[in-house]
Formats: C-alpha cells, structure tokens, sequence
C-alpha cells in the first residue's frame, strides 16, 4: 500500500470516529429520562419543604403499584432526647403552639418541648430526682400526670397522681423548677387509662384472691375514686378512647384467641366487639367507631381494621400490629402505623413483646375512607438511625407523631403534615 492511500485510510478512520461521536452526543442529549418504578421518599430540610414523592401500597394487592403522589409538606424525624423516657403526651399552650412533654426514665425529670420551635431545644420544668419511673399517664392538657415505679422495699407498684404547675415551692415531689402535688393512688394498679376530657382516671386492680379484676375511677378534680367494673378474668390491656367507652381486650398471646369488649361507663354494659383473633392486639379511634387489629398469621401478623356499625373489616396488607400505630384526633379516620421493613419468622406478639425481635421501621398512613396507604417516611434516609417505634403519640392538630424507640427508650418526633 502506498503512503499516500496509507494516510488517507486514516484521514477516513478520525473522520469516521468524530462523526459517531457527535452523533451519540446529540442523541443522548434528546433522550428522555425514564422514572424508576420504585421512588423512595424525597428528604429535605427539617419542618418544611415544599414537596414529596412517596410510593402508595395498592389497598385491594398490597404489592408496590409505582404510582406515585406528592404531599404538601416533608415529613423531617428528629430525635428529641437520646436517654431513656417513661412516656410523653401532646397538648397546646396559651399561644396555641404544640407542647410535646415527657419524662426521663432516669431521674423523673419532666420536660417540655415545643415542635414549632426553632431552638429545638426541651425545656426541664421539674428538677427533684425520681429514679426509675416505669410508666407515666397524662392527661389531656399534659396539666396533670401519674407516676408510676416500683416501690424498692415492698416491690408494689406506686401510682401517685399529681398537678403540674410552674414557680417555685417546696411542698412539691419533684422540687422548685415546677410543681407537682397530688395524691398516691391505691397501690398495685396493674393498668391506668384517663379519660379523653382529662378528668377522670380508669384503675385496673387484681381481686385480692387472684380470681379476677376490678376496675376504680378516680376523679382528677376532688381526688373521689368509686368501683365501676368487676370481671373474673384479670389479665386485660385497656385504653379509653371515649368519654363513655372503656377498651378491654385479652392479653395477646400467640397461642390465645383474643377477645376485644366496650365497656360503657354510662349504662355499665360489656359487650364483645371482636372475637376469636389469635394474638390480637387493638387500638380503638377516638370516635371508638373503628378498630385497627393485629392478627398473628403464619409465623408473622397482620393488621386489619374493624368499622363498629357495619361489623366489617377491611385488609390493607400491611403487617404490622396495632401496638405500633395511633389515630389522627383532627381527622379520626386516618392511622398511623410503624411498619416493621423486615419480619423474621417467630411467635408474635410474644417474641417482640419479650426483645427476643426487634424491628426496623418507616412510618405509614392509612386512610379508611378512601383505602389509601402511603409511607410518608423512611428511617434512615436522613439520619443514620434504625427505630423499634412504640407509644405512638398525635398532637391535636394531626401535624407531628412522637415515638419512643423501643430498643433504647429515646424520645423521637415526625413532622407529618
């Protein structure tokens, strides 16, 4: 081959090269951008973007569907306090902002928090040391609040029932940033509820001969108490989710049918609302015309909701348990659920009940009217954290979620709306 073809060969080859690529260029430059089927959740700044994509649970398959909505706000998690709590409560303060108060499991101390702060700071409103509160019951205003712990000598259970009020004093059980006086309760109260007015108490006690339970009201206005409730079963899970209605249901076990009853505390009816469930736990609304209600499945468990009028149940294939979920109080239609992302093989609710299992989850809302479910958040896209989340709490205005995270017992808040 002679020079000059040999040189012109390759004047053809570079002619040829720059030619496809300016082709491939153009050509991916007008290529439209296809959206994946599964869009997670987009995260912003805290309390406030604009926008949101979520994916949305099919309510008749359950399965992924890859449609997606927006949402007028970004649901932010934050973590209030990272040391173990015994319970929180939400209610409004005189400038009509939410207040999300708690108790640090360690030492009694109450705090104060107020989402819409942009301190984001709690406030300590109490400072006399209690040591290893069990569990704390608020009431409505978060005003007045019942202790509950151990007594280290007699191993009862103590309940003192107290009013928070701000300023100085010495009479208080918890010092002089604030004030807490009240009254002990009855001892050994093995459940307490209060009612959704705020001022009345529900006790649960067991008969003195072991066969069986009473129930006492106690008044928060005059300290009055009065028996209301006797049964020969003693072991009850209870909640009080309207002014006449008492919640009683069977301690679920994954070898025990459960059984859910309204108690009215008008007409001193019982009457069995759902039945034959196996490991069943229940979370009435506030209007207690809708039951969300766990069932253990097949090794795992599954929630249903029961609508009272009709004795319908609808299926939204979510498997999660009712212990993990609360109702909207502005819009008592709507749940809000921690849905375990994983769920190994087991006896539930016993093994979750007893820390042989824990999960990891995101959060979840249901719609009962219209049968819509949405994640409207995903732990651990913003924050590297995994979350057991129990003792869900709704502010009154339906705009942030608290949670404990069972596995340390921290404080955690969700902006949801």
């Amino acid at each position: 081959m002679s020079k000059r073809n040999s040189i012109l060969i390759i004047l053809i080859s570079i002619i040829i090269i720059i030619g496809g690529l300016i082709y491939f260029y153009f050509s991916i430059g007008n290529t439209p951008v296809q959206n994946p089927q599964n869009i997670t959740p987009v995260q912003g700044n805290i309390f406030g973007s604009p926008s949101n994509i979520t994916n949305v649970i099919s309510s008749t398959t359950g399965e992924q569907n890859g449609s997606v909505i927006p949402t007028k706000n970004l649901a932010k998690l934050i973590q209030i306090y990272n040391n173990p709590t015994s319970g929180s409560s939400f209610s409004v303060n005189k400038n009509k902002l939410n207040i999300l108060r708690f108790v640090s499991r360690g030492n009694g101390n109450v705090y104060e928090y107020i989402p819409e702060s942009e301190t984001g700071t709690p406030i300590r409103i109490t400072n006399t040391t209690i040591p290893k509160i069990q569990e704390t019951v608020w009431s409505s205003s978060t005003d007045s609040i019942i202790f509950r712990y151990l007594n280290s000598d007699s191993d009862n259970i103590v309940s003192f029932l107290g009013k928070i009020t701000t300023g100085s004093g010495t009479s208080s059980i918890l010092g002089n940033t604030g004030e807490v006086t009240g009254v002990f309760l009855t001892p050994n109260i093995q459940e307490l509820v209060v009612n959704p007015k705020g001022d009345k108490v529900f006790g649960l006690l067991e008969k003195s001969d072991g066969l069986g339970s009473y129930g006492m009201t106690y008044s928060l206005v005059d300290s009055g108490k009065a028996q209301v409730f006797d049964s020969p079963i003693s072991l009850w899970q209870i909640s009080w989710p309207k002014d006449n209605i008492i919640t009683f249901t069977t301690k679920p076990s994954f070898n025990d049918l459960g059984y859910l009853f309204f108690f009215n505390t008008q007409t001193k009816t019982f009457d069995k609302i759902i039945g034959d469930i196996p490991g069943m736990t229940t979370l009435a609304n506030p209007d207690a015309t809708l039951v969300a209600y766990t069932e253990s499945q097949n090794g795992s468990f599954n929630l249903f909701v029961r609508d009272i009028k009709s004795k319908s149940d609808k299926d939204f294939k979510i498997q999660t348990t009712a212990d993990k979920c609360v109702w909207g109080k502005k819009n008592t239609n709507i749940l809000y659920c921690a849905v375990p992302k994983n769920i190994p093989f087991g006896s539930y609710p016993d093994d979750w009940y007893q820390g042989l299992v824990f999960f990891s989850d995101d959060i979840w809302r249901v719609d009962f009217n219209t049968g819509l479910i949405e994640q409207i958040y995903q732990v651990g896209s913003n924050e590297n954290a995994t979350v057991d989340a129990v003792n869900l709490k709704i502010s009154n205005d339906d705009q942030f979620l608290s949670f404990s995270n069972k596995t340390d017992l921290s404080l955690w808040l969700l902006k949801i709306q």
